[in-house]
């Protein structure tokens, strides 16, 4: 290959990149690194993929800049990239790091309208060398922002030279440009809609098919349809539009590579408005669902009726509230995003419950546990009857979603007046007992050791998820909130280790989570946390995890508060709690008033003498909240009434100490109150009232 080459994903390959396969790092300076990719880049042409890899290697060794790895995706052709994209392993690991660090480079230069339409004019020049280079340019430094400084043209019936010159030019840019030329699609103009139907057609991207194919099919311009049909015959579209735009919603929403390789992604989403073509800027751990969004809505164009549409809008929303909310309280910095959630709230409520049912059983089925605990306090918060996919939800394996599950159907129970069935209070006692949802990910391709090492730790209390395949694995870890610890074999059918430890530390909810090798090498010591053989060794996964488990503990006394709550609820409504009343008592000695209080508040409702000593160890501390030892104190008081207690003598006696003692006085008379409450003999009783005589002295 000759001339220039355009680096469109190669050079985010982080700096410290320990490549197995037999590749063998070759040193360099970081001035060489120029010379180094363009060697790779022809042992690549000439079939030699292995030394190609070294040199790529040598690259990442070197360290290069932000800039420096722009300046070597502006030099490269688009074509190289997917290639080595498409390879995988660890070409595709080098691709996917060096896009990375280039797209930093980047950023600045991107929407520079003076710089773009300089290069406009070099697209129309009779130079064809030099038609090249702009084309290039364009593709490199600007990709999709060039769109809309070139639609105009399109447009122009009177411009025929210039606009096949920009219709060839974006042709040329690949894929980068295809979601802006989309969302142009929305335009009044017929001229430009089948102008731009052709583009598509021409780059080939199978993500436009969905639009393309619901023009050739509605499009009220007959020319319009006739080259819609085309592109989406050339793009491989097969199909009815709306089953196109849901599935692409759905690919979108799990961030399948199909839709979203590293060269896919972007800072912005395009949109068509009264304006024109405009683009709103994204982070990143949202541009998923926002695109995801996006095809469901067209969806909804081509099929108002469509449930699963409001569903995947649902889904979405709600997952784009939740990761804005984990950020949040993991103290990113969420400024400016608050209101969006707010009004997403709205969106997502819009949708209808028949669809937020549906959307959770799709969480529930995908183990997409962040989503699905969304969609849960969504439903729990509003509706009036159980919906099909709680109960699914309540049965997962997942304690988090089962918790979550618990509290929405114990809150519709009681907002109903219905009674909460057994395996609803069994499992909100269990939520309100959990303490600390420890939460691990084990990801193995030997699927029995796998199993071997996730029930081991979920003999130790952990909550515990397993995946045997690399994808999968990384896939639905972006769908289970705050991960303790990693678990990955050296060994995966589908993805290199590289590859997964690399995607762990991209995202910056896992970035600091322990992971821990399972591997018969010593080569992985210095780059994870702890290595095992198999499941015999939980002790090491124990010790790798974080001492600092604040989040956990946040997130357990959370929902542990609420299930508390709503089993007090229903227990003063007259439900039947007794399967959660041990666990319930269970709370008492460890937990903090915000489980403890509503916790008591039920045992006083429903309780037996069972809670007794439970409730004396609260109301006989002096390190206990005064509002806690009170509501200990009041509901020794309702069980004694309940049950006629007598005793035990410990019983009697702890009530008089705490009487006697120099706790405030409203704990001492909430003491008393249960003291009055006892069926003790009248002797004993008139001993109590001559002990306690108050003489009012002026």
């Amino acid at each position: 290959m000759t001339g220039m080459r355009r680096h469109f994903g190669l050079l985010a390959l982080l700096t410290a990149l320990s490549l197995s396969a037999g590749a063998t790092s070759v040193a360099a300076a970081p001035q060489d690194a120029a010379d180094l990719f363009n060697e790779g880049v022809d042992l690549l042409e000439r079939g030699d993929d292995a030394a190609a890899l070294e040199k790529f290697t040598a690259v990442l060794a070197s360290d290069p800049s932000n800039e420096e790895a722009y300046e070597l995706w502006k030099s490269t052709k688009h074509e190289v990239w997917l290639q080595m994209l498409v390879k995988g392993g660890q070409y595709e690991l080098v691709a996917k790091r060096l896009i990375d660090r280039a797209k930093l480079g980047r950023a600045e230069t991107a929407d520079d309208e003076g710089a773009i339409r300089e290069l406009l004019s070099g697209v129309q020049s009779d130079d064809v060398i030099e038609r090249a280079r702009a084309i290039r340019a364009l593709a490199a430094n600007h990709g999709e922002y060039a769109v809309q400084y070139m639609l105009p043209t399109l447009g122009d019936e009177n411009a025929n030279d210039r606009r096949v010159l920009f219709m060839q030019a974006l042709t040329e840019m690949g894929t980068d440009v295809v979601l802006p030329l989309v969302a142009a699609l929305g335009t009044d103009d017929a001229y430009l809609r089948r102008n731009v139907a052709l583009i598509l057609g021409y780059i080939g991207d199978p993500r436009s098919g969905a639009a393309l194919t619901w023009n050739a099919f509605n499009d009220e311009d007959e020319g319009v349809r006739r080259a819609a049909a085309q592109a989406a015959k050339k793009v491989g579209s097969q199909g009815d539009a709306l089953a196109l735009f849901l599935a692409l919603g759905d690919d979108y929403h799990h961030g399948r590579a199909t839709v979203l390789r590293a060269v896919d992604y972007s800072d912005v989403v395009w949109n068509w408005g009264d304006d024109g073509l405009y683009s709103t800027a994204v982070p990143r751990y949202l541009y998923a669902d926002e695109l995801s969004k996006n095809a469901y809505y067209g969806a909804l164009a081509a099929d108002p009726g469509s449930l699963d549409a409001r569903a995947g809008l649902a889904r979405a929303y709600v997952s784009q509230q939740i990761e804005i909310a984990l950020r949040g309280d993991a103290g990113q910095d969420v400024s400016g995003l608050e209101d969006q959630v707010g009004k997403a709230s709205i969106a997502v409520n819009a949708t209808g419950i028949d669809a937020l049912d549906r959307a959770l059983a799709w969480a529930v089925r995908d183990s997409d546990t962040t989503t699905a605990i969304g969609l849960i306090r969504v439903i729990g918060d509003g509706a009036f009857a159980a919906v099909p996919a709680l109960n699914a939800a309540l049965a997962s394996d997942d304690a988090a979603m089962s918790g979550e599950a618990a509290v929405a159907l114990g809150r519709i129970a009681h907002r109903s007046r219905t009674a909460a069935g057994p395996d609803v209070v069994s499992a909100l006692g269990a939520a309100a007992g959990r303490e600390i949802m420890r939460l691990g990910v084990v990801i193995d391709g030997q699927a029995a050791r796998g199993q071997a090492i996730t029930e081991a730790l979920s003999g130790s209390g952990m909550v515990v998820n397993f995946w045997d395949r690399g994808a999968m694995g990384l896939a639905l870890l972006k769908r289970v909130p705050g991960v303790d610890v990693i678990v990955l074999s050296d060994e995966l059918p589908d993805l290199t280790v590289d590859q997964v430890l690399h995607e762990i530390g991209l995202d910056e909810r896992t970035a600091n989570t322990p992971v821990v090798m399972i591997t018969e090498s010593e080569d992985w010591a210095d780059r994870v946390a702890a290595t095992i053989t198999g499941a015999g060794e939980t002790d090491a996964i124990e010790a790798a995890m974080s001492e600092s488990l604040d989040g956990d503990r946040a997130r357990a006394d959370h929902l542990a508060a609420r299930a508390a709550d709503v089993l007090a609820g229903l227990g003063l409504a007259g439900g039947n709690i007794s399967g959660a009343l041990d666990s319930l008592a269970g709370t008492l000695a460890s937990r903090g008033d915000s489980v403890t209080l509503p916790a008591m508040t039920a045992l006083a409702t429903v309780g037996t003498g069972d809670a007794i000593p439970a409730l004396m160890g609260v109301l006989g501390d002096d390190g206990r909240s005064e509002a806690a030892r009170i509501a200990a104190a009041d509901a020794i008081a309702q069980i004694a009434a309940r049950e006629s207690l007598s005793g035990p003598p410990a019983l009697l006696s702890g009530l008089v100490t705490v009487i006697s003692s120099d706790a405030a006085l409203p704990i001492q008379v909430a003491a008393s109150r249960a003291l009055s409450n006892m069926s003790i003999p009248d002797v004993t009783r008139a001993a109590m009232a001559r002990q306690a005589r108050v003489d009012v002295i002026e």
